[in-house]
């Protein structure tokens, strides 16, 4: 029985000890303290938003650029078939000159 008195007796000690500190500090100061904690967690899960939004905005602006100069290169790849095949129905056409050329010397 003396045993649970004491343990009593602790529980009481301790609830009194933490009564005090509540009192000291003040239930403002504490709330204050524990908001402050949560807004800092507040202003890392925004910083880590803004950064992830940047990044998506950066990776955006390149793939557009990207998007751009394939439809430049496209655009030049067209050209560059174009001229291509004019080259070669000169060349077809000079060859063809060339032959009758030579036949018209053969006869």
């Amino acid at each position: 029985m003396n045993n649970l008195k004491v343990a009593k007796m602790d529980d009481h000690n301790l609830l009194l000890a933490l009564a005090g500190i509540i009192s000291a500090f003040g239930v403002k100061e504490i709330w204050g303290i524990i908001k402050q904690k949560i807004d800092i967690g507040a202003k890392k899960d925004e910083r880590e938003e803004s950064l992830y939004t940047k990044q998506i905005e950066i990776l955006t602006n390149k793939i557009t650029q990207l998007e751009t100069k394939i439809e430049l290169l496209i655009e030049e790849n067209i050209q560059l078939r174009v001229k291509v095949v004019k080259m070669e129905a000169r060349l077809i056409n000079s060859a063809k000159k060339k032959v009758n050329k030579k036949r018209d010397e053969r006869n």
